[in-house]
């Protein structure tokens, strides 16, 4: 469909990662703007209707695009419905000229009746613009947990999601979800894929004894356990000592634990700030929430 901003004529495109064109000239900005691998992904076959491009070509290259992700999520037995917004970009020659007002206008429109609510990871230089749209900065909270020192360790197996087998309990894993979290997603195995076959394909290990998968990350005295995956049962405590190495003095959690008695919680920094529009942001701060790690598209 052609549209007119701001002067020029672009073509507006959703949804077409069939396209071997159009989906590399996505690949090609998402590459330049923030590193990102699409092609790898979409090669791998994960790329799937969870992450729908909206996208403003000019000259028949992508110059602009916004992503949705349909999310689904559970708290306390109850299921969220929500939409993340995604690898917003603009090519630095369109930038300035609405276009992203354009496509953010266009996808909540799309989505308002579909959903509970929109939220987004902002970068620090970007703080001033969602807001206009709606978005309200809302905090997140980080649960770490102090490890006892020289807990018995139980050998863990590196898993290569390129192997069949491999690949095979990661999503068998998933799609049981998360025991300890308390919010926890679930009915994306493309994102989840997208993270286990990108940044964090060296950190994925199978622990036999829980008959769980972790996501786990070591930096100096520091576990990041960013993910949990399978029955559960074991104590969250006593899994988290089982990934820890001899160094390893304390866990920091990518996921709200479900008991976290044992945690001190602060309120989660970084780069990335989360804005939300919907009733239920207020949840975040009931429950001192974050969103799992593993589900920002």
């Amino acid at each position: 469909m052609e549209i007119k901003l701001d002067g020029s004529v672009f073509d507006y495109r959703t949804c077409y990662q069939e396209e071997p064109r159009l989906r590399e000239s996505l690949h090609t900005l998402a590459r330049d703007t923030f590193g990102l691998d699409l092609e790898r992904w979409y090669r791998a076959g994960d790329w799937g209707d969870r992450y729908r491009p909206y996208s403003l070509l000019h000259g028949g290259r992508v110059v602009a695009n916004l992503s949705v992700s349909p999310m689904d999520f559970h708290l306390l037995g109850n299921e969220l419905h929500l939409v993340q917004i995604g690898t917003v970009m603009t090519h630095p020659d369109y930038r300035g000229r609405g276009l992203i007002h354009f496509l953010m206008a266009r996808a909540l429109a799309d989505w308002r009746d579909k959903c509970g609510g929109f939220y987004l990871f902002a970068n620090r230089d970007t703080l001033e613009f969602y807001p206009r749209f709606g978005f309200a900065r809302t905090r997140e909270f980080r649960h770490s947990m102090a490890l006892s020192p020289g807990a018995p360790r139980r050998a863990a197996r590196r898993l290569i999601p390129e192997l069949r087998e491999d690949r095979s309990l990661l999503l068998a894993h998933y799609q049981r979800g998360n025991p300890y979290a308390l919010l926890s997603w679930e009915h994306n195995p493309g994102l989840f894929f997208f993270h286990c076959g990108g940044a964090l394909r060296e950190h994925l290990y199978y622990l036999p004894e829980f008959d769980l998968v972790a996501v786990a990350q070591y930096q100096g005295d520091t576990l990041y356990c960013q993910e949990l995956l399978g029955p559960g049962g074991a104590p969250l405590a006593q899994v988290l000592s089982a990934l820890a190495r001899e160094e390893t003095a304390k866990a920091v959690l990518g996921f709200t634990p479900r008991e976290g008695g044992k945690c001190s919680v602060r309120p989660l920094t970084g780069e990335d700030v989360l804005f939300f529009q919907g009733a239920d942001a207020q949840h975040f701060h009931r429950y001192s929430l974050r969103f799992p790690a593993l589900s920002h598209a």
